[in-house]
């Protein structure tokens, strides 16, 4: 990627902890609110939190059991199971390791 994403990245992920706080859920909304690349800057904003805060200074919504259900838009297939996915996942990473 570019250096100018580097540094926008970086940037809006060090606002969105700074304006948040201790509060998960801001964080990761005024992340998200900046644009930009803003999935990737408030999943990585969310991790630091994640690491700095730990689990317990996160709201349940944000970590609660998804029922093993996973929703796409490809076409066919609406959704997936959540271990099927993890399954199918990590027998391809193992035959790309070669073990």
């Amino acid at each position: 990627m570019h250096k100018i994403h580097t540094i926008n990245n970086a940037a809006l992920t060090v606002w969105g902890l700074n304006i948040g706080g201790d509060d998960y859920s801001k964080v990761i909304g005024e992340t998200v609110a900046m644009g930009l690349d803003n999935d990737c800057t408030a999943a990585t904003a969310g991790s630091i939190f994640g690491a700095a805060y730990g689990k317990s200074a996160i709201l349940e919504h944000w970590t609660r059991d998804f029922n093993n259900k996973v929703y796409s838009y490809i076409i066919g297939k609406p959704q997936f199971a959540l271990d099927d996915m993890v399954d199918r996942f990590s027998a391809l990473a193992r035959k790309t390791l070669g073990s």
